[in-house]
């Protein structure tokens, strides 16, 4: 066999789909979903842009962190349909009404394009985060030239969610251990996370800052540091740089021009 992988005994590694698209690439993908969802009030757009983005999480590999970061997005869905179905500024059509209380047409649409695009955008992250890791995320986009500061900036927001939601799971296993809490019912579930909000949130964004402390006393900041390359070869990613950049323009101006002309 002529084979050089063979007479040098280095294994050939095949990637999946997912693994070939650099990691620009899938935030710029990203970036024209939400631009895409936020620019149209259309909820077939809006269910259409969810589909793909649910497909796209079928094709490439699933992860439990999305199911339960979407089933936190579900609830939080949830109590926006109660209150905008209930107290929208521009409630006039009632809907239907249950035990005496009337919900509206208006805020219920309202709410449901808004958790539309909260989908999308959970679901197009969700991708991202399950197809790339946080190295080889930063390794590429340093390379591309971006400061260390701005790509901790990226990260960080891109991995705040699953960090969010770890710190729930210590918080509830801490109140099974204790007695409290038991959440046997809806209603327990609400009460139970209502309190920690707050906390939860504190606490995230202090890991986020003992983290950044950490990386820059190991001298991940230091402008002479040698970035480790990456040892994939990506496809296409000049011109899918390209086009999605011209599609996040088209879509920035078109809603610009709409919102000058009122429409």
């Amino acid at each position: 066999m002529t084979d050089q992988t063979l007479i040098s005994g280095a294994p050939r590694v095949k990637f999946k789909w997912y693994q070939v698209i650099d990691p620009i690439t899938k935030l710029l993908f990203i970036l024209d979903m939400t631009l895409l969802s936020f620019a149209s009030m259309n909820l077939l757009l809006q269910a259409g842009l969810i589909l793909v983005a649910t497909l796209l999480l079928l094709f490439s590999k699933l992860s439990s962190t999305i199911f339960k970061a979407l089933g936190f997005s579900l609830f939080m869905i949830c109590t926006m349909l109660i209150i905008q179905g209930l107290f929208y500024s521009r409630n006039q059509t009632v809907l239907f009404s249950v035990l005496g209380v009337s919900f509206y047409k208006e805020g219920l649409i309202y709410a449901t394009t808004l958790g539309c695009r909260v989908l999308v955008i959970i679901l197009t992250s969700g991708f991202f985060m399950v197809t790339t890791s946080i190295s080889e995320n930063a390794a590429y986009l340093e390379l591309s030239g971006l400061s260390y500061k701005t790509v901790y900036v990226l990260m960080s927001v891109c991995y705040i969610l699953p960090e969010m939601m770890r710190n729930m799971r210590k918080i509830q296993q801490a109140q099974k251990v204790r007695g409290t809490n038991p959440q046997k019912t809806l209603i327990q579930k609400l009460k139970s996370i209502l309190p920690v909000l707050i906390p939860l949130v504190i606490k995230t964004l202090d890991q986020s800052m003992a983290r950044s402390i950490s990386l820059q006393l190991r001298g991940f900041d230091n402008p002479n540091r040698t970035v480790r390359t990456s040892q994939r070869v990506y496809r296409l990613s000049r011109t899918l740089h390209i086009g999605l950049t011209g599609l996040a323009i088209l879509l920035i101006g078109w809603k610009i021009w709409t919102m000058i002309n009122g429409l």
